[in-house]
This record gives C-alpha cells, sequence and structure tokens, in this order.
C-alpha cells in the first residue's frame, strides 16, 4: 500500500482554547495590579543603575541598530522586538527559543538536534524543512555578521540585546532575510573591571555554569570580555528498551578585544565556539497511552560544532561613519540516527514493534561548512537630519555533506552521497531617510539592495549494494540568481511619543541545488528549486504614553510570496521531491510594556497570522495533499506571551539582610498547527510557564527557578506515514532548581 505525505508544521488554532489562555493571562494581570499597592517609597535598588532605569518610574528607552545605527526603537519604521542583557538574565532567557515565544507571530520548529531548528515570521519561512543549506528566509545575525543556516540556533551567551525584526529585512542585511531577521548584540568591555560567575542546578540533572571576566588591559586603548557556559540536561521522552532520550549538553565560550587608537576609530576582534551533544527525541508516534515515549534502540545521537571570528573596524570622519567587517564562520555536524523508531514503524507496517529492534533503518551525516563575509559601508553622522547608509557586500559559503542511509524497505534512501555546494554572492546596497516635512514630522524612508548569487553544486552517488539502484551517479552544474529588494516606508509624527507609519517591501531569495539528492539511485538527475519573491506591506503605531510608564504598539501586515519551496516525501519511496507553492499570510500584533509601579513591570505579545497556500497544482495536490486554501506549515495562528516582574527592597517584606527581592512570572501560549501542507493532522497548542523568585545580597543574588511548570512537551514538527501513524519532535519537559549569581 503506497502513502504519500509531507514533512511540515503548520498552524490552525481554535478560538475556544485562546479564549481560556486569554482568561489566564488576564487573571495574571490583576494579581500583578494587586501588587502595585506595594509600591516602596525607599530608595532604588543597588542593582537599579546596572538595569538602566528598571526600577524607576519610568520605562527605560530601546535602542536597536535594526537601521545598522543606533536609534530609538520607536523612531523605527519597523516592526521589532527587544530585549536587553539584563533582562534576558533575570528572566533566564538563554536560547532563541525561548526568545521567541515572547514574540508575536514568530514560528518555530525543531529536530531537537541544534542544526535543524528553522523560523518563520508572519507567515513567511520554511515549509518545516528548507531544501538547501543557504536558505535565507529568517536570518541570524550575530553582531551584524550572518550566520550558516545549520549554526543559527546558538547559544545567547553574553548577549547585550537582542532584537528580533519583522518583515523583510533584505535592504540592509546581508543574505536577503525574506521574511525577518534576529538580530544578536553581544556586550563589550568597559573601562571598569567585571567579573560575574552563576551557576544553577534542577530536576532532570539539570545543571548550568557561566563566568564572565571583563575590562581594560591598557588604559584608555585596549579592552578586553571573555565568557563561558555550560549547559546540560537529561532527556525526559521514555524509551521502552533503553535510557530515555532527549539529553543536551552544550559548552560555549565568548570572547572579545576592543582597540581604541583615538576617541574616532574602534575596532574589535571577536570569537566564539559553542559545541552541542545531544541524543534527539524525534520521531515520536503521537497517539499512544504513555506520550511522549518512543523504542530506540540503537538511540542515535547529533554533535555539532560551531565558530566564528569577527573584526569590525569603525572610524568617525567629520561627515561620515565609514564600517568594515569581516567574518569567518565554520560549522561541523556528526549524528547518528534510527531512522525506524519502533512504535511508529510497527503502525506504518503493521508488524509488531520487535521486528525494529534493533533498528533496520539508520543513517550518518557528516556535514562541514566554511562561509566568508565582508561588507564595507558608510553611514551619515548619528544626529543627521538627513540619515542614510550604503555600502558593499561580499559573501562566500562552501559547504560538504557526506551521507550514508542503509534501510531494507526503501530504496531511494539508500547508499553512500558526497555533496559539495559553494555560493558566490555580491551585493550594493543603500537607504536614506528624510523628513518631507518643515516640521520634520513626516518622514520618508527608501532603500535598495542588487544582489548577484553563482552556486556550483557536485553531487556523487554510491550504491551501498540495495537491488536495483544503480552503481554509481554523478552530476554537477551552476546556477546564478539577480535579485533585486528594497523597501519604502513613509511615517508621521503626531507627537514625539507617537507615531504611524506605512511600509511597502520586495524580498527575495534565491534558488539552489537540493541538499539531498533522491533520483541519483535511479541514475537520474535531481533538478534545481526556483528562487522565491515575495511582496510585504505593513501599517503601524508606536506610542509612548502615560508619561513614559507605557509603551504600546500595534502593527497589521499582508505578505504575498510566490515559489515558497517545500519538501515532498512519498511513504513508498521515501523520495523527497522539491516543489513549489505560494503562499499568502495576513494578520495583526500588538505589544504592550507597561511600568505599574515602581519596580513592576508588565508586558505582553500577542499575534495573529492567518496564512494560507495558493496556486496548488494538480501534480503537487496529488502528491502531496496540498490544497489551495490549506494553512502553510510552522505557523500557528495565535500566540501569545505575558511577563509580570516585581522588584523591591527586602526590607520593605521584612527580609532585613537581603537588599532587594524579586519576582517574575512568564505566560507563553503558542497555538495548534497544522503538521503539513496536506492538513493531514495538527501538532497541538502548547502553553509554556516560567517563575523565578530570588533575594539579592549585595553582589549575589540567590533564586528559585520553574521552568516549563506545566510540564509540556511542545511538538515541533509533524511527520504523516498514514492514518494513525502521526509522529512529531517534542520538546523537554519542567524542570524545577535553584540558581545563584556572585558579581564582583
Amino acid at each position: 500500500m503506497s502513502h504519500s505525505f509531507t514533512l511540515a508544521c503548520a498552524p490552525r488554532a481554535a478560538l475556544r482554547p485562546v479564549i481560556l489562555h486569554a482568561a489566564l493571562i488576564a487573571a495574571l494581570a490583576a494579581c500583578a495590579a494587586q501588587a502595585r499597592a506595594q509600591e516602596a517609597t525607599a530608595a532604588s535598588s543597588t542593582t537599579a543603575a546596572a538595569r538602566d532605569g528598571a526600577t524607576g518610574t519610568e520605562l527605560p528607552t530601546v535602542y536597536v541598530t535594526s537601521r545598522k545605527r543606533l536609534e530609538s526603537a520607536k523612531d523605527v519604521p519597523v516592526a521589532v522586538s527587544a530585549l536587553e542583557g539584563f533582562e534576558l538574565r533575570d528572566l533566564r532567557i538563554g536560547t532563541a527559543e525561548d526568545m521567541l515565544r515572547m514574540t508575536p507571530n514568530v514560528g518555530f520548529s525543531s529536530l531537537g538536534d541544534g542544526r535543524s531548528t528553522y523560523m518563520a515570521i508572519r507567515g513567511i519561512g520554511p515549509m518545516a524543512q528548507p531544501l538547501g543549506n543557504d536558505d535565507t528566509s529568517i536570518v541570524v545575525y550575530v553582531d551584524g555578521v550572518p550566520q550558516p543556516l545549520f549554526a543559527a540556533d546558538q547559544s545567547l551567551l553574553d548577549a547585550d540585546r537582542v532584537e528580533v525584526l519583522r518583515g523583510p529585512q533584505g535592504t540592509l542585511f546581508g543574505r536577503n532575510a525574506q521574511g525577518g531577521a534576529i538580530n544578536i548584540i553581544t556586550r563589550q568591555p568597559g573601562d571598569t573591571v567585571e567579573m560575574e560567575g552563576g551557576a544553577e542546578a534542577g530536576s532532570s540533572d539539570y545543571r548550568r555554569g557561566w563566568a564572565t571576566i571583563s575590562g581594560p588591559l591598557k588604559e584608555d586603548k585596549l579592552a578586553g570580555r571573555l565568557a563561558f557556559s555550560y549547559t546540560a540536561r537529561d532527556g525526559d521522552v521514555r524509551n521502552l528498551v533503553g535510557r530515555d532520550v532527549g539529553d543536551a549538553a552544550s559548552p560555549a565560550l565568548r570572547g572579545s578585544l576592543v582597540a581604541t587608537p583615538d576617541a574616532d576609530t574602534k575596532l574589535t576582534l571577536s570569537i566564539y565556539g559553542q559545541e552541542d551533544h545531544n541524543v534527539p527525541a524525534n520521531f515520536v508516534l503521537k497517539h499512544t497511552d504513555g506520550f511522549p515515549e518512543v523504542a530506540l534502540d540503537p538511540k542515535g545521537h547529533t554533535d555539532r560544532k560551531i565558530g566564528a571570528i569577527a573584526f569590525t573596524a569603525e572610524r568617525r570622519f567629520a561627515k561620515v561613519v565609514a564600517t568594515s567587517v569581516t567574518a569567518l564562520n565554520h560549522y561541523d555536524y556528526d549524528s547518528l540516527s534510527n531512522n525506524s523508531e519502533a512504535l511508529t514503524f510497527s503502525k506504518v507496517f503493521g508488524m509488531p514493534a520487535s521486528a525494529f529492534l534493533p533498528a533496520t533503518d539508520f543513517s550518518t551525516y557528516n556535514e562541514n561548512q566554511n562561509t566568508f563575509h565582508q561588507e564595507f559601508r558608510l553611514a551619515s553622522l548619528p544626529q543627521a537630519r538627513t540619515s542614510w547608509v550604503a555600502g558593499l557586500n561580499y559573501y562566500q559559503d562552501n559547504y560538504h555533506l557526506r551521507s550514508y542511509y542503509q534501510s531494507p524497505f526503501f530504496a531511494a534512501t539508500n547508499g553512500w552521497r558526497d555533496n559539495r555546494y559553494t555560493t558566490h554572492s555580491y551585493a550594493a546596497f543603500g537607504e536614506v531617510t528624510t523628513p518631507i516635512s518643515r516640521d520634520d514630522r513626516w518622514k520618508l524612508t527608501g532603500g535598495l539592495r542588487y544582489t548577484r548569487e553563482n552556486k556550483t553544486y557536485s553531487a556523487d552517488y554510491r550504491n551501498n549494494g540495495f537491488p536495483g539502484n544503480v552503481d554509481a551517479h554523478d552530476q554537477s552544474g551552476r546556477l546564478g540568481y539577480n535579485l533585486v529588494t528594497g523597501r519604502v516606508s513613509l511615517g508621521y509624527d503626531f507627537t514625539p511619543d507617537s507615531n504611524v507609519y506605512l511600509s511597502a517591501a520586495h524580498g527575495a531569495k534565491s534558488g539552489g541545488f537540493p541538499n539531498f539528492t533522491n533520483n541519483t539511485v535511479s541514475g537520474l538527475n535531481d533538478e534545481p528549486y526556483a528562487a522565491s519573491r515575495s511582496w510585504s506591506f505593513e501599517l503601524g503605531s508606536k506610542n509612548q504614553l502615560l508619561d513614559d510608564r507605557l509603551s504600546l504598539n500595534a502593527a497589521v501586515f499582508l505578505n504575498s510570496v510566490k515559489n515558497e519551496n517545500l519538501t515532498a516525501l512519498d511513504s513508498s519511496s521515501f523520495t523527497f521531491v522539491p516543489k513549489s507553492i505560494d503562499t499568502r499570510s495576513y494578520g495583526a500584533e500588538i505589544e504592550a510594556r507597561y511600568r505599574a509601579a515602581r519596580g513592576l513591570d508588565i508586558w505582553g505579545s500577542f499575534g495573529y497570522t492567518h496564512a494560507t497556500l495558493r496556486n496548488v497544482s494538480d501534480e503537487v495536490a496529488s502528491f502531496s495533499g496540498a490544497a489551495s486554501g490549506n494553512r502553510v506549515p510552522s505557523v500557528p495562528r495565535f500566540n501569545a506571551a505575558l511577563t509580570v516582574q516585581y522588584r523591591a527592597p527586602a526590607a520593605s517584606i521584612g527580609i532585613p539582610r537581603a537588599s532587594d527581592a524579586y519576582v517574575a512570572a512568564q505566560y507563553q501560549y503558542i497555538g495548534s498547527r497544522e503538521a503539513d501542507v496536506g492538513s493531514h493532522f495538527k501538532l497541538d497548542s502548547y502553553a509554556i510557564v516560567n517563575a523565578k523568585i530570588g533575594l539579592a545580597f549585595g553582589n549575589a543574588d540567590v533564586y528559585v527557578f520553574g521552568q516549563n511548570l506545566t510540564d509540556e512537551h511542545p511538538q515541533y514538527i509533524g511527520l504523516y506515514y498514514g492514518p494513525g501513524a502521526e509522529a512529531v519532535t517534542v520538546g523537554n519537559g519542567r524542570v524545577i532548581g535553584l540558581g545563584m549569581t556572585v558579581r564582583y
């Protein structure tokens, strides 16, 4: 019996759970409002200065670099969510996933191996699995440097700020980020000595430690900073035939040197390294009494290593600022995968689970990738009435994949593959923002980017003895793409604290050659996938209200994408085939932050995205079950988040020996999603609840924390084998623990 199915994760949320979760949000907000009555009249805490006014009566100004220059977030005609470094640490946000759950209209999917983490913003993103190694739907940048796709999910170690930019960012950011970008800015060394160390321990053998040292090496000329962290936990997905799965361990290191030869020159050298050792819990049969549980022998494992070195030179002249950014990134990945999870394959083939123990199907992956990034740009001075930036960009990518598959069932996956891909990208860009009225209330922004990408590939196949497959097959070729992206926006300031803007942006991402060759076992060439183009429109407003105690931002949007690439999988042959589908999405979002009282902050977000497939061909429909009007994979219809944080002098609550007491609670809701373009089944909605309660004693903090208190196992990606044989990847459950931080 032949089944066809697609690998994807897509959204569809019912209204009832949203109403229930909205009620919970309201209840939490009411509890927080009661805390306002406890507003302290004593002086601010000793850590207030470090938190940049976080315990004052006004919200601090949020600055971002989403337009390659530092400016207030409320002045940027782009939807951007930002968290400062102290907020990341206070809320224990250590990964991109933690941050994205606080951001409206962002989807997240993962195989749990560090490598295969993909994002969608406002309905734009890969359909669960990108076809190539350089998909640029959503791009992660660290200090302005684009990260390789499979190295994008990295620790937020020593981050000074994280910005999530929604909407196409291909004008100023390299790699043509079609749907949006995540911009990580790391902490820089200063002119005073800083040292910090901390540790956490909790259930599921969770452990985390970190240390940072920073300070001057030569007064007013050279400063350095070094940070290290280690995070690990045991898995909690039950393995019926061995040790539980879901283990993860990740050490990371970040360092920087900053030289200031004179007042107008800044030179920064930075390094980063991270390793990830995981035992992923994928794929897990969805409908079992003991969900989540698996039967894996062997379990499989993944090992990922990423490294980066970057040099940034900035020089301020009389009328312009010149910047050069040079960077090298490295990514390496090795894995052993058990592809025949026994509970799932038992459903697929109607055989006892024991028939697939030990594994009948397994594979090994070895990937190696090196990228080079060079950008030169000129920009106006920070306070110029008309601001502009222009530059040139070059990017080179060398990617090598070696894989081996063995299966007694599926001819198309068997054999050795040795594939090499190169990309050379050249770009010129510019953007200008200028007032168009005498009172400077009306502002017009326009930008344009031209990119030329040249790609080469070679793909070699050797049979492992599977009957009927050809002994060997090789193919190679060249591809070229011309991409033009840009945006225009018109903004109006009602007051210095309230504005509205309207923008239109054209996005694009190049096509390429698929990572995995499907037809090679038959001696046939695989075809490249098409380039994608999009139009995005946004109407938004940003406001600072109530004497700067309330920040309120809202936006509505419409996106139209041509040639989004789909990985479709036929269950009879396990053949993945690249296909193109158009998509359309529209929605709304709101973000608010309220300084309810001295030391009491309440902030939250709500997002709605309606994203559907369009112009689905009969061929694609018959193969995958897709249909025009079906929901786009990996995009929840609703998501919402609420954070309540309160800090007060400890003496005011009867703890005289401590300087401060603090509490934080978070609620994060992700709506249900369709599992694939064929709408075969849903990935369940989930709600994550986190909490932290602590005391500050001068230079030390002690606290208790709860992570995922509701013990959810989020479902990230779905795989449909047939009725009753639906499998999902899942995240880890609850951790409760203790932590301590010491600063000098």
